[in-house]
């Protein structure tokens, strides 16, 4: 199950979304938007039941983002006992900026991360795969909301949809590095690698190349390095005509040349490995 809204446009506020599917330990809920700068409160809810807290439905977890006394509040409602105990952290966000929070399942708990960064774990007080709804409202405008992920065991491997990587066609990589070295590869039918992305923390640089027939290319080394260790990431690629695009956290990262004859029909699957923690793969065009 994956749900996703982007920013090619606004996204409304108050914005509800109903659950196709049972939720599930490794699902993430990211939600990145800006706070308003006058902003006092703003709250995501995970429901069941219905829309409304106290009238049709309980609150499976209740994030109450109070800039007006700097505090993220967490607590859950049942409609047969009420408001539970609150649990309270220190707000990260600020009035005027950009945020990215992030409610990511797994089996005891709801892991909470504000900007990259965990803040806090919410035991859970009710069966989480009850929720049938989030809900998102209050003082902050929203860009993206992504709802979705699994475990993931590396190293990962899958073909693509149709056989191969389209044009325009687009890989989503959501995770959290945790440690020196990750990558990604694009690979052949034969198996060489046409496209290889390694980010090098001790280096704080991103290696791109090419391995065909067991023999390493040139390596491309330019551009920003935009991954923390323990921080959250978006990663996007491209494919476009004479290019791999590369987009972290929305903002452009590199271009890499095809060294392929035919890049509409040459890269048929992706590999993951090393040393990072996968929360969401998507695939889009």
């Amino acid at each position: 199950m994956a749900a996703s809204h982007q920013n090619d446009r606004p996204i409304p506020v108050p914005y509800i979304s109903r659950l196709g599917l049972a939720i599930q330990p490794g699902q993430t809920l990211n939600i990145q938007g800006n706070v308003l700068p006058d902003a006092k409160r703003a709250e995501v809810n995970l429901l069941s039941g219905g829309t409304e807290i106290g009238v049709n439905a309980q609150a499976i977890l209740h994030v109450n983002l109070r800039f007006d006394e700097g505090k993220i509040v967490l607590n859950s409602f049942q409609t047969n006992g009420g408001w539970g105990k609150e649990e309270r952290e220190s707000i990260p966000f600020k009035k005027g900026q950009n945020f990215d929070l992030r409610i990511r399942v797994l089996d005891e708990s709801f892991e909470i991360s504000c900007d990259g960064k965990k803040v806090h774990e919410y035991k859970h007080r009710t069966p989480f795969q009850s929720t049938e709804y989030f809900q998102i409202k209050g003082d902050i405008t929203l860009t993206g909301v992504h709802w979705g992920g699994r475990f993931y065991s590396l190293p990962w491997e899958a073909g693509f949809y149709d056989g191969h990587l389209g044009a325009g066609q687009r890989v989503h990589l959501y995770g959290v590095p945790k440690g020196d070295r990750w990558n990604l590869n694009l690979v052949a039918r034969n198996g060489d690698i046409l496209f290889h992305f390694n980010p090098r923390f001790k280096e704080k640089v991103i290696v791109r190349n090419s391995c065909k027939g067991d023999a390493w290319g040139q390596e491309e080394r330019e551009g920003p390095f935009p991954f923390e260790k323990n921080r959250g990431f978006d990663l996007t690629i491209i494919n476009e005509p004479y290019s791999i695009q590369m987009f972290a956290n929305n903002e452009r990262i590199g271009t890499f040349q095809h060294r392929t004859s035919n890049p509409l029909g040459d890269y048929i699957g992706m590999r993951i490995e090393g040393e990072i923690e996968v929360t969401g793969i998507e695939f889009s065009k």
